[in-house]
């Protein structure tokens, strides 16, 4: 069975893309503003702190698999992934991922080609190789929603259709799906929103645990 593997740039780009969209991305339901705006609040951001749940859909598997967990962010390229299996920690410079199973810890360099990757560079790509719509509103949980719909510029691309529901009362995100070509679903909820709390920059080197392997890539 395949697992969900969290995927430190792509994930902290989804949580990003929600972040952004939290506040003042909605003005006038003008899907140019959204997108102006979202570039805009990316460069107020300074930390970010909140819960997630990411879900994976393998259409052809017909298999659902979802993991939870808390995620930290502060400036361009430092931030940690927590959940139950895996701990992710980058102080922009070295990646520590944690196998908690395995008890085994794996050091990298974050290459010059990662660094270059941050989540705003990648927020900014985005936007830029997607059209974006409003769609109909959406009823989450209970709660009017906004639908914001991307699509690809580029008929190749291999994410097909990115959906994110945004409260239209307090213009939060609550949620961000994409679809690829082969009609697997990635999802990511955030909740507990907590924004530019300050975070400690030691929070953003990882303790190795007693007893853990080692293995050093760099």
């Amino acid at each position: 069975m395949k697992k969900i593997r969290i995927m430190h740039n792509y994930t902290v780009f989804m949580l990003t893309l929600l972040f952004a969209l939290t506040t003042q991305t909605l003005a006038g339901d003008d899907v140019g503003d959204v997108v102006k705006d979202l570039k805009k609040r990316y460069e107020k951001f300074n930390t970010l702190q909140a819960t997630f749940t990411q879900t994976t859909i393998w259409a052809l598997a017909g298999d659902e698999q979802s993991v939870s967990g808390k995620f930290y962010a502060s400036g361009k390229n430092k931030y940690r992934v927590e959940t139950d299996a895996q701990t992710i920690v980058t102080d922009g410079k070295t990646v520590w991922t944690y196998s908690k199973d395995k008890n085994q810890v794996v050091i990298n360099s974050l290459s010059k080609a990662e660094q270059s990757r941050t989540p705003r560079d990648l927020l900014v790509k985005y936007t830029n190789e997607f059209d974006a719509q409003l769609a109909e509103e959406k009823i989450f949980h209970g709660i009017k929603c906004h639908e914001v719909v991307f699509t690809p510029r580029n008929d190749e691309a291999f994410v097909v259709k990115t959906r994110v529901l945004v409260d239209k009362k307090n213009s939060f995100a609550l949620r961000i799906e994409q679809e690829d070509i082969n009609e697997n679903v990635s999802r990511y909820e955030l909740d507990n929103y907590e924004v530019d709390k300050p975070i400690n920059n030691s929070f953003f080197q990882f303790e190795i645990p007693a007893g853990a392997e080692v293995v050093d890539m760099r």
